[in-house]
């Protein structure tokens, strides 16, 4: 294994294998655990995390969107090769699957290249402002769209990153190799279908936020890609707003 290579292992419920915590009274309540794995993401940065699905998970997709809302970093699933979920795993955002047992040879290849891949990536570019079409608005900073009635919709990491992709050129078709690259990064092996299931997501959470109209928001192109029809405008940052309501002079 590449020595500059960070890895932090955790399993379905994101319990991290001989951690001290995991023997403390009152440690084993999800939200605790949940914490806990989060925790040491921050601390730690890195370059894969690898999830240990063998044991016939019953959530397993639930765990990789849990990850994805917060952090963008790979995820190399463990899982019995018998599992029916595995292409679901890649769709949620996985960016590979290996089969237990695992060889150590093969989970260092695997990791390796997932490393190589997601370092041949485009730079991220500078995260855009607050967004705002069809009486929705959208903050990439927070993953989050906010309807006409001010209700918040929480979008995952990948329902986030094609929703600003989309925005970014609206009324301009992307390309299902455009979008494949975008969320699985340039070596993706995923099918149409993983493409689709993100697309749709998206297109629910929008009519959540928009109401039925927006489901209208993004268009098929047979077989060619998606779009978004609909003028897209930038709006201030709120707390650049907050700031200057409460530093604004009063008047005399």
């Amino acid at each position: 294994m590449n020595a500059a290579t960070t890895i932090v292992f955790a399993r379905e419920d994101l319990s991290i294998p001989g951690a001290a915590e995991a023997r403390v009274a009152g440690h084993n309540r999800p939200d605790t655990v949940q914490a806990h794995f989060f925790d040491l993401i921050n601390r730690s940065s890195p370059d894969v995390i690898v999830l240990d699905f063998s044991h016939a998970p019953s959530a397993g997709t639930d765990t990789i969107l849990t990850v994805r809302r917060r952090t963008e970093i790979p995820i190399l699933v463990v899982c019995s090769p018998e599992q029916p979920q595995i292409e679901d795993y890649r769709i949620a955002g996985a960016a590979d699957c290996i089969a237990a047992p695992v060889d150590i040879i093969s989970l260092n290849q695997t990791i390796q290249r997932i490393v190589r891949v997601r370092g041949r990536a485009k730079p991220p570019s500078r995260t855009p402002e607050n967004l705002c079409f069809a009486g929705i608005s959208f903050y990439p900073r927070r993953n989050t769209l906010t309807g006409p009635d001010s209700a918040n919709v929480d979008l995952t990491t990948s329902e986030a990153r094609l929703l600003t992709y989309f925005a970014s050129r609206p009324w301009t078709l992307c390309t299902r190799s455009e979008i494949a690259e975008l969320l699985y990064g340039p070596e993706h092996s995923v099918g149409d279908r993983a493409i689709d299931v993100v697309v749709n997501r998206l297109r629910k959470k929008l009519v959540v936020a928009g109401g039925v109209d927006a489901e209208e928001l993004v268009k098929t192109e047979f077989r060619r890609g998606y779009l978004l029809v609909a003028d897209v405008a930038t709006s201030p940052d709120e707390n650049s707003v907050q700031s200057h309501a409460v530093m604004e002079p009063q008047p005399s």
